[in-house]
């Protein structure tokens, strides 16, 4: 490094591609220091072979990476410790672009047919049951074939996505959780039973039966209660089925 290689700040920030205000923040979380800093001025000044490590950062930023993570990465570009760190953050692009579709369907709907005023609810109702499964991509092509269920994101954190069955809205009349939980999951529940209404029983028997179900009980009319039948799914789940 000599005189001759050092830019003042300003001008630094403009090769680089940044601002004079960034430059000081990567220099106060440690990211990108200057090359030299005057000891009674305070001023700084950055060494030419500092702006390809500048222009990294900007491009690791304009990804929306944060900062912890961009400095993971300057450690050394081509690992495949910052590989990961990227496939990583890739995805959590993936699903910040899927939040957002969802975000957009919601107001293009409000604005198509009005917002809708939320009901209080009082008292207690069920909004939840789980059913164990083996594998969750199996049972999930069941439901699909079956019944013509589709999962949604029924919760999101920072680092993953957790999908469900949604039905109706939360906190409104109406509102249920159908959640398939793998041998893993810390609350995995033993074989379940649970029961849908179905607009013609005998074409949703039939389907099921088509889609991998075991018949449980046939199609029947038993005093009391609507025309019903039984299938067990493919991990001996009981599902019953009312006729609408």
């Amino acid at each position: 490094m000599s005189d001759k290689t050092l830019l003042p700040i300003g001008q630094f920030a403009k090769l680089a591609g940044m601002s004079v205000h960034a430059l000081r923040h990567y220099d106060s979380v440690g990211l990108l220091a200057p090359a030299d800093v005057d000891p009674e001025t305070g001023y700084r000044r950055y060494d030419r072979s500092q702006l390809a490590a500048a222009r990294l950062i900007n491009d690791l930023r304009w990804l929306d990476l944060p900062i912890h993570l961009v400095r993971d990465v300057m450690a050394d570009p081509d690992s495949p410790e910052a590989r990961q760190v990227l496939a990583a953050h890739a995805d959590h692009l993936v699903r910040d672009r899927m939040q957002l579709d969802r975000q957009i369907a919601q107001s293009t709907r409000y604005a198509s047919e009005g917002v809708p005023m939320p009901t209080t609810v009082t008292g207690t109702a069920p909004v939840q049951i789980k059913l164990g499964v083996a594998d969750r991509d199996r049972a999930r092509a069941f439901y699909a074939s079956a019944f013509g269920l589709s999962e949604s994101v029924i919760r999101r954190t920072d680092d993953a996505d957790f999908t469900g069955y949604q039905f109706g809205t939360y906190g409104q009349p109406g509102f249920f959780l159908l959640v398939l939980s793998e041998p893993e999951a810390f609350d995995h529940p033993g074989r379940s039973t649970i029961g849908f209404t179905v607009e013609d029983l005998d074409e949703a028997h039939r389907r099921a039966l088509g889609a991998g179900a075991t018949e449980a009980v046939p199609i029947n009319s038993p005093q009391g209660m609507p025309r019903n039948s039984a299938v067990t799914d493919p991990d001996g789940n009981w599902l019953w089925l009312y006729q609408g």
